[in-house]
This record gives structure tokens, sequence and C-alpha cells, in this order.
């Protein structure tokens, strides 16, 4: 019987299958439902995830104590201003205000200089995705900041964020399920293959002791 774990690699398209469902769900919801208020309550859950997702991997991989000082005390603020944003989108109904739009836009704003900051001193190493994620984070954080708190403008950013992660954890979960059926055709048993009847030619051997001739 095949482990937990390796289960849940088998099955791990399903799991991205439904994430990616709900992920669309939701955002419609914020996006044609009365829920603003509910926004800064989802983008609290969306700051804490990331900060604990980075915690443990962050700390056992980054030999450097100073990007790991730095980036310590930044998950630690990010985590309090998830449960900030969450309670306060879950109880209060008119929310934080402009003050939620001024510390998303610096939540943004640091997570770019911390990570070129570290990149460029040679502790990190940098990618494409990452490079632009980091790029766009700045640019948003930037003109949250210049420009207020928009809730009608911060739906629309998660509607479209959305979806694009859908789309991609759709094209992962199809990718998932052709190697879930590609590996159960490997497992069939061989009584279920038919096996063609060879006949074995027989074969005539000499004699070992053939009589002599005699001229």
């Amino acid at each position: 019987m095949a482990s937990l774990k390796t289960t849940i690699t088998v099955y791990n398209w399903v799991f991205k299958l439904t994430g990616a469902v709900l992920l669309i769900g939701l955002a419609l919801i914020l996006y044609f439902g009365q829920y603003k208020g509910l926004v800064e309550a989802f983008v609290g859950l969306l700051i804490g995830g990331y900060a604990l997702m980075r915690l443990i991997p962050f700390i056992k991989t980054q030999r450097s104590g100073v990007i790991r000082t730095i980036n310590i005390i930044e998950i630690i603020a990010h985590i309090a201003i998830a449960a900030l944003f969450i309670f306060v989108g879950l109880t209060q109904e008119n929310g934080l205000g402009n003050l939620f739009g001024y510390i998303l836009g610096g939540v943004l704003i640091g997570r770019g200089m911390i990570h070129f900051y570290g990149v460029s001193s040679g502790h990190e190493k940098g990618d494409h995705p990452t490079y632009f994620f980091h790029v766009a984070a700045l640019v948003v954080g930037t003109v949250v900041v210049i420009n207020g708190y928009n809730v009608e403008s911060i739906i629309t950013l998660i509607l479209v964020l959305s979806l694009g992660a859908s789309l991609y954890l759709g094209y992962d979960a199809y990718g998932g399920y052709g190697q879930y059926r590609r590996r159960k055709q490997l497992e069939v048993t061989p009584q279920d293959v038919p096996v063609a009847e060879t006949t074995i030619p027989k074969r005539e051997f000499p004699a070992e002791h053939p009589d002599e001739i005699v001229q």
C-alpha cells in the first residue's frame, strides 16, 4: 500500500484543480457581491499565508545573519499586519479606511526593497519571475501609497491575480492528471496483458560419438 506522502504526490492535481476553482469563486464573490468589507481580511490572509510559508524554509537556507535577521523581522511584521487586517476586516464595517492603503503600500515597497538588497549583496539568487514580481511590488506599492486606498481597484487587482493563479493551477493540474494516467497504465498487472502463444522450434543435435566411416 502506498504511503500517505506518495498518495498526496500522485493526487496533487486534484488539490490544485480544487484550489483553482475555489480561488476563482472567491474572487468573483468579492467582485460581484456586496462584500467589500472582506477585502481587508482577504488581503490579510494572503500576506499572512505568504509570511508563514517563507518562515522556516528561509531560516534554514539563508546563511547570512544580516539578511536572515532582516527577513525574520519582515516576516514577523507581516504576520502582525495580517492579523490586524483580518481582525478589522471581520469586525469593523468601515475597516481601516485610508490607513489600509498606506500599510499595504508599505508592505509591497518593503518586500521589493528587501529582496533587491539581498540580491545586490550576493546572499540571494534572483531569477526572472522573482525580479518582475518585486518590480511590480515596488510599482504597485508606490501607486497605492500616492493615490490612496480604493476598494474597487483592490478588488479588481485581486480578481486579475486570482484568474492568473487559477490558470496556472489549472494548467499544472492538467499536466498532473496526464502523469497520473500514464502511471496507472504502467501499473497494469502482467495477467491483464494478453501474451501471444509462441512455439519453440525443435533443434536437432549431432550424436556425441558418430560412427566412423571406413573407406
